[in-house]
């Protein structure tokens, strides 16, 4: 017997898009909403890595297409939009992904900051913008980005990443109140210390200054995050299932902002 939140999660005849859904949190969320039965979208740098997330959502039944895009690279995004503009007709769910980190400390400079605010905000903000006719078609739009909570709380070790992250956070808020009377909602997702291949690269780049059994042992729960812990938090969120839910950062971080 299906029940009514079965009715609510489910993404029937839905269109996701997914930037930076390669690998990690993004991968996992591809593969989710395809299990929902959602069209999805993966959009990564990574062309291999997207092809392969693809071939494996479709060898399980699902429908899913992929665009290899550099999203920094702002003549790549335009050229991706229009495109993607000219073979959709709608767009029901925008999970704006994609991230980078930053140089610790103060490591930063120009270009450094640069690209970091390019990925993390304004990639978010100008998909937003351009996909907002596609997703004024829907008939239950949902936006959703990945910030972090290093946008919720002081994280000294890393000041850009957590500006970016911070900023990210109060667009989610503000654009959630403008687009509320249309009925599109957009939300963040806040993840904790997650164990995805993009930290354990951190970890050997000397860009995150910790061991993974020193991370895991720093959260509440004695655990690190996976990326399905972040995908349940996505699909939720791109439901029917969260429908008074607009304007919110919700943390996923087995109890480190509490």
């Amino acid at each position: 017997m299906t029940s009514t939140f079965d009715k609510n999660i489910s993404l029937a005849g839905r269109t996701a898009l997914i930037t930076g859904g390669a690998s990690g949190m993004g991968r996992a969320s591809a593969l989710l909403f395809a299990t929902q039965g959602a069209h999805v979208v993966i959009v990564d740098r990574n062309g291999l890595a997207a092809d392969e997330a693809v071939a494996e959502i479709r060898r399980a039944g699902g429908s899913a297409e992929s665009h290899h895009v550099d999203l920094v690279n702002q003549a790549a995004l335009n050229d991706f939009v229009d495109a993607f503009l000219r073979e959709h007709d709608v767009l029901d769910i925008l999970f704006n992904h994609a991230g980078l980190p930053a140089p610790a400390g103060f490591d930063y400079d120009a270009q450094s900051f640069n690209t970091c605010m390019t990925i993390n905000v304004w990639v978010p903000m100008i998909l937003t913008k351009r996909f907002l006719p596609l997703l004024r078609k829907s008939r239950s739009a949902s936006v959703i980005c990945t910030s972090s909570i290093a946008g919720l709380k002081a994280v000294s070790f890393f000041p850009t990443y957590s500006a970016s992250k911070a900023a990210l956070i109060q667009y989610v808020k503000s654009i959630a109140q403008l687009l509320a009377p249309e009925g599109i909602r957009v939300n963040a997702i806040c993840p904790g210390a997650t164990d995805t291949p993009a930290l354990r690269r951190d970890i050997a780049d000397g860009i995150v200054r910790a061991t993974m059994e020193e991370i895991s042992a720093s959260v509440p729960l004695r655990r690190m995050g996976t990326p399905e812990d972040m995908a349940h938090m996505a699909l939720f969120l791109a439901s029917d299932a969260s429908s008074f839910m607009t304007g919110v950062a919700v943390p996923v971080d087995g109890g480190a902002t509490a």
